[in-house]
């Protein structure tokens, strides 16, 4: 079981067997790079990593296109099993195997490293310096309501009480310069945690944490009980804690290694206009409607900055490769926990 503790290092490993595409033509945020993401699930080609952003070549930051998707080459499941700690050939078998076995074993909990430390922690911005257009999200699909800074990321928030802290992934648009439009399922855990803080009349503190160690986002989409907490099953999965860090103006620990974390609250009744968003099954949206209001207090982020975007759509993408994967690996888990003549 190999940990890769960081989104560079993951990308270290995708250039290691030919799985990583560095465009350094210049690429429009608008339109273009979502449209070569895309393209790319549908070649299964290596992952495009954008260099030159048109309005950004000074910035240095850089784009991520279809970060756990299948992969080229004859190991389709390469950027999943590297992620999640196997060898790039792997079969989908072993992969679900990998993940079913680690539900058995107790937790570990992140390991609070220095802000020193944290490469996270490299450039700090608040107050009035807040600008989340300083990033070059992109415009993905030609009917988006807007820029998408949240599709591959993870929503970190715990219950007022703190016990119980929820990673997960929910999509967030641009809606000004420190404000995102988010949507938060009640239903789903980010959802539920969100009611125990309206419960009290207060407004939920979150951190988005983007280009995130490769195993993160898979065991955030993954169907694991409530009032576990996804990042110590991660760490039961590396045998190890992974390395997290205060946030600056919240109440949370965040990944270490994050290339880039915004810190804020969601409003306890404030909305905002989010939408229409292409989404997994394909459709074209149409319709936009009141999200939640992301409050943004705080920005960290490393010297030239990784945001990994997903270009939702037809399968096969991450919507399909995380979703599937662990939600298999669970169903699994569970059928065995039944003691049920299962095999994967």
């Amino acid at each position: 079981m190999t940990h890769l503790r960081s989104l560079r290092e993951f990308l270290d490993e995708l250039d290691r067997i030919g799985d990583l595409q560095t465009i350094e033509t210049e690429v429009d945020w608008n339109l273009e790079a979502g449209a070569i993401i895309r393209r790319s699930y549908d070649l299964t080609a290596p992952a495009p990593l954008f260099t030159n952003l048109t309005g950004y070549q000074d910035t240095g930051f850089r784009l991520l296109g279809a970060p756990g998707a299948l992969s080229s080459g004859e190991h389709r499941f390469a950027r999943i099993a590297l992620a999640l700690g196997l060898s790039a050939d792997a079969s989908g078998q072993e992969i679900v195997e990998a993940l079913a076995a680690a539900r058995r074993k107790p937790g570990i909990p992140p390991v609070v490293v220095q802000r020193e430390s944290a490469p996270c922690k490299e450039n700090v911005v608040t107050g009035d310096a807040i600008d989340l257009f300083a990033f070059p999200t992109p415009l993905i699909h030609g009917n988006d309501g807007g820029r998408y800074l949240q599709t591959y990321g993870m929503n970190i928030v715990k219950t007022p009480d703190g016990s119980w802290t929820n990673w997960s992934i929910n999509r967030m648009m641009i809606a000004g310069k420190d404000t995102l439009a988010c949507l938060i399922p009640g239903p789903q855990h980010l959802g539920i945690i969100r009611s125990k803080w309206a419960q009290i009349g207060k407004s939920m503190p979150i951190a988005l944490a983007i280009g995130v160690e490769p195993g993160l986002p898979f065991v955030g989409g993954m169907p694991i009980p409530e009032g576990e907490d996804e990042s110590h099953y991660l760490g039961a999965l590396f045998g190890e804690g992974i390395e997290v860090v205060p946030a600056e103006t919240v109440d949370l620990l965040v990944p270490a290694t994050a290339e880039m974390v915004v810190e804020g609250h969601i409003s306890l009744d404030e909305t905002v206009m989010e939408g229409p968003f292409n989404e997994f099954p394909g459709y074209i949206a149409t319709d936009a409607s009141p999200k939640a209001l992301f409050e943004v207090t705080a920005i960290t982020y490393r010297h030239g900055a990784i945001q990994p975007v997903v270009a939702a759509g037809p399968p096969v993408e991450e919507d399909h490769t995380v979703i599937g994967v662990t939600s298999a690996a669970e169903i699994l888990h569970l059928l065995r926990g039944a003691d049920l003549p299962i095999a994967s």
